[in-house]
């Protein structure tokens, strides 16, 4: 499991069973059983107007702040090791998408432990809200998270997530995580609408084309969108001062982090108002039973109703690195492809977007040794020109980077190939076809003139003897017949 498949399943509610009528605990005041009984009527309500209805009960509890951020931590050391996170971090570090000095796990946690607000535990089976909220902000926080315990009664969230971890392919999970997510999304918003009669069952705000073209351009860096959707952080316990997102620790980690954090639900919620408009929630349901495969779906819609499906990428440069530890494998997607070249390019003439289109599939493996990094990715793309732009855009980014690196150029008949020179470490970039192939962090030895330092060229023949390419679909259909 990787931090982005976290993302996923560590939010306001994960995969639950539905809800059933809540008895009074004799334990909790007056006014935290009148919460517990709103959240069967919250149930009620957005089966009525979302068009899918409990089917299981669901047990519900209200803990503090701290016990919540104990809860968490606790699954989130059965989930993910130290080793786990740390790759990652290094990953991140070595294509500069966060700083050098950062420590990734406190971050990590800092961030999930501020904004947490109540989730649901799968090994208890119970529904844990925060002590303390504002009604204003919990009831529609818990439509939210009730919605999820219907979409897993109904199409199976495990099944959903399933052949792969994001340890396997992290673009496939991040993708259905925000199908899951943006619907849940809407559901919120169609909430408040509901309660105040503004809306009929199985309508929903996206069936105002105004309001609809608004939800589809919606992002992260709109904050005031954030707060109205719910978003903002919890209110303090008492004794405490409110918080606010400038002095927040999501304000203050990387932006590739925040924009990670942000995904599921703002582009998830770009992809379910796109499938929506026009059609009915039955036509939503549908898409459960062929969910988008890949972030390229979710940031284009159009290319899933089209049925563009990814390339599985296969190989290894284990033979040429054999003092390496591997410590990193995975399919990084159009979306972090994204990431990356907005940070390094900025977002003034959307290049980042640009840069990404027409990726068909990926996968980057990183090895350590010593504690040096290196970073090999291949990425396949719809046509030589995309190739050929995304290799623009990557060349123009190391650059960036590295404004004193040298470079070399090879041309050949069917791409090019650029060797960047960073002190005591070699970038690698090479269009070959529809193919891009991107290495970080090799060793070079050229003060005699030429490079006398065998490393790249070992992992570039190594990744072309083994590289395989197959439709994701009959990968998910062997893992699936194991």
């Amino acid at each position: 499991m990787k931090i982005r498949e976290l993302l996923v399943v560590l939010s306001l509610l994960v995969p639950a069973a539905s809800v059933a009528q809540t008895a009074p605990d004799k334990t909790l005041s007056e006014s935290e059983n009148e919460l517990l009984k709103t959240a069967d009527e919250i149930a009620v309500s957005v089966g009525e107007f979302r068009g899918l209805k409990t089917l299981a009960p669901i047990k519900k509890g209200i803990k503090e702040r701290s016990e919540l951020r104990e809860v968490l931590l606790q699954k989130l050391n059965e989930g993910v090791s130290d080793d786990d996170i740390a790759a990652e971090g290094k990953v991140y570090k070595r294509l500069g998408l966060v700083p050098q000095d950062l420590n990734y796990k406190e971050m990590l946690l800092d961030v999930l432990t501020e904004q947490i607000a109540g989730f649901y535990d799968q090994k208890t089976k119970e529904l844990y809200v925060m002590r303390g909220i504002p009604m204003s902000l919990q009831r529609p926080a818990m439509a939210h998270e009730l919605f999820h315990a219907i979409q897993d009664q109904h199409f199976s969230i495990d099944t959903l997530q399933a052949p792969f971890t994001a340890l396997e392919n992290g673009d496939y999970v991040l993708a259905r995580g925000a199908l899951i997510e943006g619907d849940a999304t809407i559901v919120m918003i169609d909430f408040a609408l509901f309660e105040s009669n503004g809306l009929e069952p199985g309508k929903s705000i996206v069936d105002n084309p105004m309001v609809a073209g608004m939800l589809k351009t919606m992002s992260f860096e709109n904050l005031s969108a954030l707060e109205s959707l719910g978003g903002a952080p919890p209110a303090a316990e008492e004794g405490e001062e409110a918080p606010t997102y400038e002095g927040s620790a999501l304000a203050k980690a990387p932006a590739v982090f925040r924009e990670m954090l942000m995904f599921p639900y703002f582009a998830g919620m770009r992809f379910v108002v796109a499938a929506r408009i026009g059609r009915t929630w039955k036509d939503v349901d549908a898409i459960y039973q062929n969910p988008p495969s890949s972030t390229e779906h979710i940031l284009h819609p159009e290319k899933y109703f089209a049925g563009d499906e990814p390339t599985f990428l296969e190989f290894n440069a284990d033979a040429a690195l054999p003092e390496h530890t591997k410590i990193y494998n995975t399919v990084m997607g159009e979306f972090m492809a994204r990431l990356f070249f907005k940070e390094h390019l900025g977002d003034a003439d959307e290049t980042f977007v640009n840069a990404a289109k027409g990726w068909g599939g990926d996968r980057l493996i990183a090895y350590e040794k010593d504690g040096k990094t290196i970073t090999v990715q291949v990425t396949n793309f719809d046509s030589w020109k995309d190739a050929e732009e995304y290799r623009d855009a990557l060349t123009m980014a190391v650059k960036k980077r590295f404004p004193e690196i040298k470079t070399n150029q090879i041309q050949g008949e069917y791409g090019e190939a650029y060797c960047f020179l960073n002190g005591d470490e070699r970038i690698y970039v090479e269009r070959w076809g529809d193919l891009v192939l991107h290495i970080e962090g090799t060793p070079t030895d050229s003060a005699s003139g030429r490079e006398l330092d065998e490393t790249t060229s070992k992992i570039r023949e190594e990744v072309y003897s083994t590289l395989k390419r197959s439709k994701l679909s009959e990968e998910v259909a062997r893992l699936k017949a194991k």
